[in-house]
């Protein structure tokens, strides 16, 4: 049984989901509840405020609370020489964050560990109980003492010794040391990453912040660490909704004629067309390349292979192998390489990717070559398209990049649709649920990849998983299917739009290697496959994509319950 705290707050959590409120409220709120000191007690807060219909006025008391540290916030006294010299020798001449000694370009400095909040007081009724509701009412009074008399606490309990960049890091919540109970002196460093950015490097994974002078000098106090620990996230958030969202830092004021976002989405994408002695050189260049690998595919295998592996070593040399085990590497020369897989699955996504190229214009790497050898042994040569996975930048998407993306999804699934059957077999004899090449489906939602099929009829296919008999499970059109359709597989970039803003599109869509004709609900379930791993915003964009083409929520139904009874074996 759930523990019924932890319940409370998960129903809080799907109360602020399902809130219509501009992004990243919804966030904004739920970092509020989840990194209080006593998430039921936020919980609560929040259900009272949400069943009085200030939703808004929640969010906006939020930030304004946040803001009283970040942008109005007071630095406290500075401390004398003597006690800087004592905080020094304390934190053992170190970064207290990243454990880094000083640089000429970033030196080390005695800085305060936060600013006294402005604006935390008992005069503002909503805000007090709103203090009282993230921090508990001791820690609250413990604050607003603070906030009364700065100089109540000795200097060195509030000061510590940082590099001038992980101080600004430390302040944009972009790290945070979570104390280690119950000791009062050991934290761990987390960098809180929000989009395709590199998290904040650091010496190692532990901060110790106590006397390493072995002086009796008194160390930082947890009350403030842990202060930042808590707001981090939020704080994060709130800089982003700076960019992305102004209008609710405005939830007080009349609302200004803005346009919604679906009425801004309608909008074509235009941007500055390529100059002429461009376009001819990208043609020049394209032109070039392909010519180079018709030759170059004349060699024997056995050389091209050496080739690849080699580009492959020094790959890795210059890009980094994020995980070993993933056989999918970053080249020169604005080249991915796949190696070490199944040769009819490289056939397969090569001959997909040259139909994209020849019949579409959805954005995808360009295949260069192939070598299928064996088992676990083939060698897939394609072009690098830009981009970061969708699911490293949702969280950075205004609500009218969500709708510009979710109608060029829309695009690129109708032209997808659109794609005639054509095999190197005969069209009369080809079976209808294949492989882009008339063979046998390989989709890891089904017995892990491993080939089935081909198939003559939806009936057929539908004895592969579960609940084959349900009525959702047939008289469903057969159609040109990416199979795989997941955030990991759609690559996201900014861009400037037609009115000199900045904004997200899509740059590419990558791994082809499953896909083939399926039944029309299957880039649908499969985009919600693992759904545990996705966010409800992106759930709702897939919807959004999904419903131009047809209702399947009775298929996505039956595919859940076939996933969580053996993922469709």
């Amino acid at each position: 049984m759930m523990d019924p705290n932890r319940e409370e707050v998960q129903q809080t959590l799907s109360l602020i989901g399902e809130l219509d409120l501009p992004h990243p409220s919804g966030s904004l709120l739920s970092f509020f509840v989840t990194e209080a000191l006593h998430p039921v007690l936020a919980a609560d807060y929040v259900n009272d405020r949400l069943s009085a219909g200030e939703a808004r006025s929640l969010v906006a008391d939020w930030i304004y609370i946040v803001e009283s540290v970040t942008k109005d916030g007071r630095l406290r006294p500075p401390p004398d020489a003597k006690t800087q010299q004592e905080v020094r020798r304390r934190d053992g001449n170190r970064c207290c964050i990243s454990g880094k000694a000083g640089t000429f370009w970033d030196p080390l400095l005695v800085m305060p560990v936060l600013p006294i909040p402005y604006g935390w007081d008992a005069d503002k009724p909503r805000i007090f109980d709103m203090l009282g509701a993230f921090f508990t009412p001791p820690y609250r009074d413990w604050w607003l003492a603070q906030v009364e008399d700065p100089e109540r606490l000795p200097h060195c309990v509030g000061h510590w010794l940082v590099r001038k960049s992980a101080a600004q890091a430390f302040a944009r919540g972009i790290v945070v040391l979570n104390r280690r109970l119950p000791s009062m002196i050991e934290y761990e460093v987390v960098p809180i990453v929000i989009g395709p950015e590199e998290p904040f490097e650091v010496e190692g994974p532990y901060a110790l912040l106590g006397d390493h002078s072995r002086s009796g000098i008194l160390p930082v106090d947890p009350h403030f660490i842990g202060t930042q620990a808590r707001l981090a996230r939020s704080i994060r958030y709130v800089e982003l909704a700076r960019s992305i969202a102004p209008q609710i830092f405005l939830s007080h004021r009349p609302a200004s004629p803005t346009r919604s976002a679906s009425e801004l989405s309608k909008r074509p994408f235009l941007e500055r067309a390529p100059s002429s002695p461009t376009r001819c050189l990208n043609s020049l260049v394209h032109f070039s390349v392909r010519a180079f690998f018709t030759c170059w595919r004349v060699l024997p295998r056995r050389t091209r292979a050496t080739a690849y592996n080699m580009l492959r070593k020094l790959g890795d040399l210059i890009y980094g192998a994020e995980d070993p085990t993933f056989y999918v590497r970053r080249l020169p020369f604005g080249l991915y390489l796949k190696y070490r897989g199944e040769a009819d699955m490289a056939r397969n996504e090569f001959n997909a990717l040259q139909r994209i190229h020849r019949e579409t214009t959805i954005p995808a790497p360009t295949p260069l070559d192939i070598i299928p050898s064996g088992a676990d042994s083939s060698y897939l040569l394609m072009t690098r398209v830009p981009g970061a996975p969708l699911w490293r930048c949702e969280s950075l998407f205004s609500d009218r990049d969500c709708a510009e993306i979710v109608i060029q999804l829309q695009d690129y699934v109708a032209q997808l649709r659109g794609l005639p059957k054509k095999t190197t077999a005969n069209p009369a004899d080809m079976a209808a649920i294949c492989n882009t090449l008339g063979e046998a489906c390989r989709d890891h939602r089904i017995r892990d990849a491993a080939p089935v099929g081909p198939f003559p009829d939806e009936a057929a296919f539908s004895q592969c998983v579960r609940f084959s008999d349900e009525p959702s499970r047939r008289g469903h059109a057969v159609v040109f299917t990416h199979a795989d359709l997941n955030p990991r597989n759609i690559l996201v970039g900014r861009f400037r739009r037609w009115d000199g803003s900045t904004g997200w599109r899509v740059t590419g869509v990558v791994d082809w290697e499953t896909a083939g004709y399926y039944l029309e609900y299957w880039d649908y379930t499969k985009a919600l496959f693992e759904g545990f791993r996705w966010t409800l915003r992106y759930v709702r964009m897939v919807y959004r994509v999904f419903v131009e083409f047809g209702d399947y929520s009775r298929e996505l139904d039956v595919e859940r319950r076939s996933w969580e009874s053996g993922n469709g074996v």
